[in-house]
């Protein structure tokens, strides 16, 4: 009985938060901080999550002319899966008439909304097919590389576009 006391006593301390922590929040409001809600102060906001920058202005996640640059070097692929919120491309499987035996996965990752040749990244895999088996091979690097450069001149292309089509 005394042990039930001390467990219940404990129980009955005060919980409310101390300065400097946070309440937890619930779901709807949550969803209501990542994606703004219908009529309050982004009013008919849709979309995906906002990040606030340090001086409190929301920026999208994703620079939006290397994402066009990306889907648009990428277009003879066909792609997996493309998430434009978190900057991820992924490409199915491909294989080129002139290699039949040889196919190329990529996967670009946009990581950030500044138009900045660190905001790409390009990953090939390759596998090539032995006895009928496709096996994992070293994809080349420098191809890679290759393809980052060619967004980025595709992506600056856009952009230059687009600042004197609003001139």
């Amino acid at each position: 009985m005394t042990s039930s006391l001390l467990i219940l006593g404990g129980c009955s301390g005060d919980l409310s938060p101390k300065p400097g922590q946070e309440v937890p929040m619930g779901r709807e409001e949550t969803r209501k901080r990542n994606f703004g809600n219908l009529f309050g102060d982004d009013f008919l906001v849709f979309g995906g999550p906002k990040k606030e920058s340090a001086s409190g202005t929301v920026s999208a996640t994703v620079n939006p002319f290397i994402w066009r640059a990306s889907l648009d070097t990428l277009s003879f692929m066909p792609l997996a899966s493309a998430d434009a919120l978190g900057g991820v491309i992924v490409t199915d499987w491909y294989t080129s008439s002139h290699a039949p035996h040889e196919r190329i996965k990529v996967t670009i990752y946009v990581t950030n909304p500044q138009l900045r040749a660190d905001a790409i990244k390009v990953t090939i895999y390759r596998q090539v097919n032995k006895g009928g088996t496709w096996v994992n091979a070293t994809a080349d690097a420098a191809s890679a590389t290759e393809m980052e450069n060619i967004i980025l001149s595709k992506a600056r292309q856009l952009r230059i576009k687009q600042l004197e089509a609003n001139k």
